[in-house]
């Protein structure tokens, strides 16, 4: 019907070229209405298909005879010169419609070939962003679909070397699931065109890598669908699945590797760290086991503090490196609860009333500070490591401040101490594992694991906030968190509401 539809426009268009040259018949002359007759079939040349033109180009000659040769509407011809002009203007009109043919099938061609290309770049740019090998079988899926002008369905490879077959109508079939093995372990297409498994009735493609095939592709192609572009699309979800394969290996080692070294440099750290505390403790502990009566009361006091401060030191190091091993793994959990900062905070003080003797610490709590949504254990936790880093890297005396204020939806929170500072280029730095900074006068840069503020860091994220440090106001450093708001607090009674830390002195 479509042929028809051509050469009945062909014809139409000679029509109407010479119904137009026929208008102007006493104003044109021979060369003139030969040039309308070759602007028709050029027109029906670059539209349609040969046959069409080479009908346009014999019914130039033969409206030219009919109408503009003498005698006009009679097909015979009086002078013949003008059998020299019916030749030369039916050669040329098929030489230019064997040229306008040749262009249009060039553009075609071209345009084809970028819309292949475009195809190719949009499957390879979309592939490329898959997260996991579900999501790179779906987006596979759809492409080659549309490319087959059908319907496409994956089947990926198992670590055994089969094929995990999905719950899709194409693999349903026993015949289907055998080719799909067949072209999986042969590296090669079954089904239509390939001479295995002819009677399929459809297409399956292996998805190689250069390493080895990593599943199949069914699909149910149309006439016009181009094979090329189906191997090529087969070939790149191939590497797609590659590629992520082996980012999956390198991510696994990766973790792997940083477990290994998180583990070992926990383990260092635990012995190394708990013998200073141990060995203090198992002297003081020999020296009141013994029978030496010239123990003084107030030696013996001391001792029993001394027992006391190094079994807390041990308790806070414990405490921290099982912190950071659940913040490593992932098993850190935030039971969150609507309380007053200052709750967490007084909390801290008191399990850090010996460490903190020597310092003084002024608590500088907003008046309109509101409820924070924070686990307050967590919070506690970090308190305890912001307070404990403040008082051992100031000298003794310096005084520790702590700030809260509330600014937009967040709080800030400021625990600054007066000691040397930290050093420029190191505010990230201090965050790290295992980083331990310059210790105050009288203290052993063996004290402390370094996670403290590693933890602090952890914690902090955990509850949607940031963790950073900064100089302080006039010497010392300043370090400074913020807890979001995700939601209105509720309304509490203020007479009813006990803070634990009015002022410490």
């Amino acid at each position: 019907m479509r042929h028809r539809l051509e050469y009945l426009s062909a014809t139409a268009v000679m029509s109407v070229v010479a119904a137009i040259a026929l208008a102007g018949r006493g104003y044109l002359n021979s060369i003139d209405v030969a040039m309308v007759f070759l602007l028709g079939v050029v027109l029906v040349s670059s539209r349609y298909r040969s046959g069409p033109a080479l009908l346009a180009s014999v019914l130039s000659i033969v409206l030219f005879d009919f109408f503009f040769v003498p005698p006009y509407y009679r097909f015979t011809v009086n002078d013949s010169a003008y059998l020299l002009t019916f030749a030369m203007m039916l050669v040329i009109a098929v030489a230019m419609s064997r040229l306008t043919a040749r262009i249009r099938d060039q553009a075609g061609s071209a345009a084809a070939r970028e819309q292949r290309m475009a195809t190719l770049l949009a499957t390879s740019r979309e592939l490329a962003g898959a997260a996991d090998r579900n999501e790179l079988a779906a987006m596979a899926e759809r492409h080659l679909g549309h490319a087959a002008e059908g319907v496409a369905a994956i089947a990926l490879a198992d670590e055994e070397g089969g094929l995990r077959l999905p719950e899709h109508r194409l693999f349903k079939s026993k015949e289907v699931q055998e080719a799909a093995g067949w072209a999986l372990a042969h590296g090669e297409a079954a089904g239509l065109g390939t001479g295995a498994f002819e009677e399929l009735g459809m297409l399956i493609l292996p998805l190689m890598s250069p390493l080895r095939p990593l599943g199949v592709v069914a699909l149910t192609p149309s006439a016009g669908a181009d094979g090329r572009v189906l191997e090529v699309l087969a070939l790149q979800t191939g590497a797609a699945l590659e590629r992520l394969a082996m980012a999956e290996r390198h991510e696994e080692a990766r973790v792997a590797v940083a477990g290994e070294r998180l583990r070992t440099a926990l383990l260092s750290s635990l012995s190394h760290d708990l013998r200073t505390p141990l060995g203090t403790i198992e002297g003081a502990a020999s020296t009141l086991a013994g029978e030496d009566a010239t123990i003084t009361p107030e030696v013996r006091r001391e001792l029993l503090e001394t027992i006391l401060e190094q079994s807390r030191r041990m308790t806070r190091l414990v405490s921290n490196l099982l912190d950071m091993m659940r913040l490593e793994t992932g098993a850190l959990v935030v039971h969150r609860n609507w309380q007053p900062l200052e709750e967490s905070l007084g909390v801290a003080l008191l399990r850090l009333e010996q460490t903190l003797r020597d310092h003084p610490v002024d608590v500088r709590l907003a008046d309109d500070l509101p409820l924070v949504s924070v686990d307050d254990v967590l919070l506690e936790q970090v308190f305890v490591n912001l307070l404990e880093n403040a008082a051992k890297h100031s000298p003794p005396g310096t005084r520790v401040r702590v700030s809260a204020w509330p600014d937009g939806e967040t709080t800030i929170v400021e625990v600054a101490d007066e000691g040397p500072g930290i050093a420029a280029g190191e505010e990230e730095a201090v965050f790290r594992k295992f980083y331990r900074g310059e210790m105050s006068p009288g203290r052993s840069p063996s004290e402390g694991a370094g996670l403290g503020l590693a933890i602090c860091r952890g914690i902090v994220s955990a509850h949607g906030g940031r963790i950073w440090v900064e100089r302080g106001v006039s010497k010392g450093a300043a370090f400074r968190f913020s807890l979001p708001r995700t939601a209105a607090p509720p309304i509490l009674d203020p007479e009813s509401m006990e803070t634990s830390v009015a002022e410490w002195p």
